[in-house]
This record gives C-alpha cells, sequence and structure tokens, in this order.
C-alpha cells in the first residue's frame, strides 16, 4: 500500500503535466502528438496550480473519514476513490482539460488523504520499541512506487495512455482490496508501548 500511495501522488501531477504538454492543440490527442511536445502556458500553470489545491483538501477529508469510521475503512475509502478517478481518465476526452483537471483535482484530494493515513496507521499499528523502523521501512518501499512512477507516467504515456492508466487504476484497486483485508484496526486502541 506504500508503495501504491506514492506511486499515484506522484503519477498524478506528472500525468496531468504530460497531457498538457503533450496535447499540441485541440485537434490532437494524445496518440497524435507523442513526437511533438510543447511549453507550458500561463494557463496550464493555472490548471496544475487547481489540482494543486485538491491536496489542500485532503487533510480535512482525512479527518472527516477518521472521525466516522476506522482506519481501515478509510484506507478502503481513499484507495477505491482514487482507483474511480483513474477509470474516469479512459472516458475524458484528452481535449477537455478541465475535465481532466477536475478529476485529478479529486484524485490528488484522496491519494494526499491517504498519504497521511498511512504513516498514522503504520505509527499505530507498530509497538514503541520498532515504531521508528516500522515506519522508516515502509517509508522507503514508497520511494520505490516514487522512483517507478516518472517511468509510467512520462515515458509509457507516451506510448500508450491507457495502458499506463490502467496500472494505476490496478494498483489502486489491489491496494484498496489490501486495506480490506488489514488485520488490524487501531481505531480507539492505546499506541503499544512494548512488545
Amino acid at each position: 500500500m506504500w508503495m501504491t500511495v506514492a506511486m499515484s501522488y506522484y503519477g498524478l501531477i506528472l500525468i496531468n503535466t504530460s497531457i498538457m504538454t503533450l496535447v499540441t492543440d485541440h485537434n490532437q490527442t494524445i496518440e497524435n502528438s507523442t513526437n511533438n511536445c510543447k511549453m507550458l502556458t500561463n494557463d496550464d500553470y493555472k490548471s496544475l496550480i487547481f489540482t494543486t489545491f485538491g491536496e489542500m483538501f485532503g487533510i480535512p477529508l482525512l479527518l472527516f473519514f477518521l472521525s466516522h469510521f476506522g482506519r481501515r475503512t478509510t484506507c478502503l475509502i481513499n484507495f477505491s476513490c482514487a482507483s474511480f478517478c483513474f477509470v474516469l481518465f479512459f472516458f475524458i476526452s484528452q481535449t477537455k482539460l478541465w475535465l481532466i483537471n477536475a478529476t485529478t483535482f479529486l484524485a490528488r484530494m484522496f491519494i494526499s488523504s491517504q498519504f497521511g493515513l498511512m504513516y498514522l496507521y503504520t505509527m499505530e499499528v507498530y509497538p514503541t520499541v520498532i515504531r521508528a523502523i516500522a515506519v522508516g521501512c515502509a517509508s522507503s518501499m514508497s520511494r520505490i512506487g516514487a522512483m517507478i512512477t516518472p517511468y509510467l507516467a512520462q515515458v509509457l504515456i507516451k506510448k500508450t495512455f491507457y495502458g499506463t492508466i490502467t496500472i494505476y487504476v490496478i494498483a489502486t484497486a489491489v491496494a484498496a482490496i489490501c486495506a480490506y483485508l488489514l488485520p488490524i484496526e487501531t481505531r480507539g486502541r492505546g499506541l503499544k508501548v512494548r512488545k
């Protein structure tokens, strides 16, 4: 789950930018413009700033979910909604940037919420004597996902947009299933001091 959350978090940023740089005008799709590249315009930067605001709503969303649901349920909701947002990319025309921006905004909101929850949940599951090691190892796994995502969202997307999105859909859907199968619910439990 750690690898998926980082891969999705950074992937959303890069996918949005890749779409903007690959679409050279409103008549060409990504598949027709793989050899062309354009510089980002002022409108593109405004678009990126708009989608970044999705992250600002991620923490209040997380606080809302945590006050109403357990940690596992919140993980399931966040990953499922992010997966659904990735699925929406299949049905959105790459030339309709406002739809891509709205979908990216929502996806970034859920993934940002999930990133914060991953730290919280990992710290609550492990006892104090190994908590720092557990969080450090888990965070290291997330960096592997962060290293994978440029190859997906910047290189593979030029070859196959739908193939790239499929990888993100599958990864977030598998993470949602893993969240459902988590054996420990930490809501309302005290922190373990000893092993």
